[in-house]
């Protein structure tokens, strides 16, 4: 008896086998990822990005600049101290010492408050707001310049107004602020007249555009912008192009 029983219960056993085979078209059964798996590609070992360098600005108030140095070496990089030029670094910390920790913080903050996004109203009304409080500083030129910038792609402004507005702004950083240096020592004045040359001059003025470009291929060699090329061999280059 109980080996009908046995015998019963694999025939029983096998149909169940067979009819889930059938219904499933004879494809083995995949196991789905558990949920504590993570995503699938995932790399689980794959290295985090390294802290940002911060600007001068950022960085310990109450100490001498070598001491910044240190203080970001040591805290914020883990790799050799932030390097912005050394041509603008001296300017900075004399705008500093100028100002004061307190005056010079808030002048900072609205500079980089306000570099970006580029042509929306609350950035071009910070570094309104700068150039208005703070005129007599080497950032007051970086501000000047990047006020022409925001201007031109302002969507709130006609294209006229745009170009009217940035042509005041990029004209201003050029005669009063000509010996304004920005990060990465990039000349005030130099990078406001390819600016008026590039945005506005060559597609309303062609002939005093070209002056500006002469000017610059004579009169600015050895001078990089924020990307470290030389500003006279861009002039030289959009000069070729007009001709």
């Amino acid at each position: 008896m109980r080996a009908l029983i046995a015998v019963v219960a694999l025939t029983l056993g096998a149909v169940i086998v067979f009819v889930v085979l059938a219904l499933s078209g004879g494809e083995p059964h995949t196991a789905l990822p558990s949920l504590d798996a993570g995503p699938l590609g995932a790399e689980p070992d794959a290295p985090r990005p390294g802290p940002r360098r911060l600007p001068p600005n950022l960085l310990r108030p109450d100490t001498p600049p070598d001491e910044e140095r240190e203080v970001a070496f040591e805290q914020y990089d883990g790799g050799p101290p932030i390097n912005f030029g050394e041509a603008f670094e001296k300017k900075w910390y004399a705008d500093r010492e100028r100002l004061g920790l307190e005056r010079h913080r808030e002048m900072e903050k609205l500079w980089w408050a306000g570099r970006r996004p580029r042509g929306e109203t609350a950035s071009i009304e910070k570094l309104e707001e700068l150039l208005r409080d703070y005129p007599d500083t080497n950032r007051a030129g970086c501000a000047a310049y990047e006020l022409g910038q925001h201007y031109m792609r302002s969507r709130a402004l006609p294209l006229e107004e745009r170009r009217r507005k940035a042509e005041a702004a990029w004209r201003l950083a050029m005669d009063r602020y000509r010996d304004g240096i920005c990060e990465y020592n990039a000349p005030v004045a130099g990078s406001a007249k390819l600016a008026l040359v590039s945005w506005i001059y060559r597609h309303t003025d062609p002939g005093l555009a070209r002056n500006l470009l002469e000017d610059l291929a004579k009169n600015h060699a050895g001078e990089t912008d924020h990307l470290g090329q030389e500003i006279s061999k861009i002039a030289e280059r959009l000069l070729s192009e007009m001709r």
